[in-house]
């Protein structure tokens, strides 16, 4: 196969083909369904001399479902760039063309490559990007929660302390949040939200653009319950997920009485302080009010 010029890699067209060489490129994959492949990406998977992976075994499966076979493929990843970016660095300012991918979506979100691109710019190599899947994207707008303005968090933390951090850095951006978790961790970190960020409307999805693709709607509220039905029916949830979670929003205008209401609410499912704090998230009004107002709510329900 006769090699692509870049500019036809970026614009594909029936002009002359040309050698134009020392260039990284970004390539996304499939996140699920391997039929999500670009017509560009192959293109390059053929072009590139080298080609950069996170799994070589991973994407040695891509290239076998596309019927191609590339002879130089390198182990990229968070364990050993460090020792790899002087090598590819090197080959790149020979004008080797080199791609790069991640076992799924997007490279660079989550996944090892920023430095690599940072190190190509220093030294004046070209970088470019051909775009595909993402499972940012994909969960945010299957979620049905606002899209216009959104952040990606990242990976939750593994350890209770720094999650609890990420939670609380972020606990009034008034914007649409994105989160990636593993099933193992969920139900503490729906926990620690809720502690946080009061009750949200809350998107969680998994096996995106697979046959078996989860999209769970609901509130931080009850999202643990509908889990735990999950998997009193033998169908718990499993592997990594996205987590999207509605944004910060003013609660100036919440009457003392929908204040009471809540609280009454709330109490039958949480402990007095889980109740005060889950309010104040919620309200404006002061501690001591709210504390108060559960108190008198308390003692009324036990009377009754």
């Amino acid at each position: 196969m006769k090699k692509l010029s870049k500019e036809q890699l970026k614009h594909p067209n029936n002009c002359e083909i040309e050698d134009v060489e020392g260039c990284l490129y970004i390539i996304a994959t499939p996140i699920g369904n391997l039929s999500d492949i670009s017509l560009r990406a192959i293109q390059l998977f053929n072009f590139v001399d080298i080609l950069l992976c996170e799994d070589t075994r991973k994407t040695k499966k891509l290239l076998s479902y596309l019927n191609l076979n590339h002879k130089n493929m390198i182990s990229y990843n968070d364990s050993n760039a460090p020792k790899k970016r002087p090598y590819i660095l090197k080959q790149l300012l020979l004008n080797k063309n080199i791609g790069l991918v991640s076992d799924a979506g997007t490279p660079l979100i989550s996944d090892p490559g920023y430095k690599l691109v940072q190190e190509c710019y220093l030294n004046k190599v070209k970088v470019t990007h051909a775009p595909g899947p993402s499972s940012v994207i994909n969960g945010l707008i299957l979620s049905g929660l606002p899209t216009n303005q959104f952040y990606f968090g990242g990976f939750v933390s593994a350890k209770r302390n720094a999650k609890i951090k990420q939670f609380t850095l972020t606990k009034s951006y008034p914007m649409t949040g994105v989160w990636f978790d593993t099933c193992l961790r969920l139900i503490d970190t729906l926990k620690i939200m809720l502690k946080i960020y009061g009750n949200r409307k809350i998107s969680i999805t998994r096996e995106l653009t697979k046959i078996y693709e989860d999209i769970i709607t609901s509130d931080l509220e009850n999202m643990e319950s509908l889990i735990n039905e999950r998997q009193l029916r033998n169908k718990p949830l499993k592997g990594e997920i996205v987590i999207i979670i509605d944004g910060h929003t003013e609660s100036k205008n919440i009457s003392i009485e929908t204040v009471r209401v809540n609280i009454k609410k709330k109490l039958q499912k949480f402990s007095l302080r889980d109740t005060v704090n889950l309010i104040i998230n919620e309200t404006n009004f002061s501690k001591k009010l709210i504390y108060d107002e559960a108190i008198k709510i308390k003692k009324s329900m036990v009377e009754k």
